[in-house]
C-alpha cells in the first residue's frame, strides 16, 4: 500500500513538473530515480528524492527531453501524413513511421533511467540506451508494450470503460509503467554494470 501511495504521488509530481514541456526530461529523471528504488522495495522519500534528481539532472535532462519531444512530433506528423495517402505509398510511410516509433520507444525506455542512475555525457547515455536494447531485445519489446499499453487502452477500450480507464491513467498512467519498466531495468543494470550501479546508489542514498 505504501508503494502504491508512492506511485500515486510520483505520478502527480511527474505530471505537473512536465507541464512546461521543456522540463519533461528532468521530470522523467526524477520519476525513474524514485521508481527504480520502489521496484526494489527500498525505503524512499518520494518528494525529496524526486526534486533532488530533478535539480541534479535539470540541464542534461532538458536536452534528453527535447530529443524525446522532437521525436514524438516527427512520429505524429509522419503518422498523420501516412494515413492521408493511399496504396503502396501509404504502406511504405506506415512502415517508416513504425520504425521511427520503435527507435523512439527504445530511447524513452532506457535513456531517462540511465540518466537517473549514471553521470555520463548525453551522447554516452544515448549510445548506452541502444546498446542495452540490442543485447536485451525481448525485455526491450516488453517495455515497449508496457509504455504503450495505457494509451492503447484509452484509445481502443469500449466507450463505457473510457472514463474508468482515464481516471486510472490520471492516478497511475505515468508512474506505474515506469515502475514495471524499472523492475526490468534493475535486472539489466545489475547484469551489465553492477559495480557502477552500486556506486551510484550510494550517491543517491546520501542526497
Amino acid at each position: 500500500m505504501r508503494g502504491m501511495a508512492d506511485l500515486l504521488l510520483l505520478n502527480f509530481l511527474t505530471f505537473f513538473c512536465s507541464l512546461p514541456v521543456i522540463t519533461i526530461g528532468p521530470a522523467l529523471c526524477g520519476l525513474y530515480t524514485v521508481a527504480l528504488k520502489v521496484a526494489r522495495d527500498e525505503p524512499v522519500e518520494t518528494i525529496r528524492m524526486f526534486f533532488a534528481a530533478f535539480k541534479k539532472n535539470l540541464f542534461q535532462g532538458m536536452i534528453l527531453g527535447a530529443i524525446a519531444v522532437f521525436g514524438a512530433i516527427v512520429i505524429y506528423v509522419d503518422g498523420v501524413y501516412a494515413f492521408s495517402l493511399e496504396g503502396r505509398v501509404k504502406i511504405a510511410f506506415c512502415i517508416v513511421t513504425g520504425l521511427i516509433g520503435a527507435i523512439w520507444l527504445t530511447y524513452v525506455c532506457y535513456v531517462f533511467a540511465l540518466q537517473a542512475r549514471y553521470e555520463k555525457p548525453v551522447m554516452d547515455q544515448i549510445k548506452n540506451a541502444f546498446l542495452l536494447a540490442f543485447v536485451s531485445p525481448l525485455k526491450t519489446i516488453l517495455m515497449w508494450i508496457i509504455l504503450a499499453a495505457p494509451v492503447l487502452l484509452i484509445l481502443y477500450l469500449p466507450q463505457s470503460f473510457v472514463a474508468y480507464a482515464s481516471s486510472l491513467f490520471i492516478m497511475f498512467g505515468i508512474s506505474l509503467p515506469a515502475f514495471f519498466n524499472s523492475m526490468i531495468l534493475r535486472g539489466i543494470f545489475d547484469r551489465f554494470d553492477p559495480k557502477d550501479l552500486n556506486e551510484n546508489e550510494e550517491v543517491n542514498d546520501s542526497e
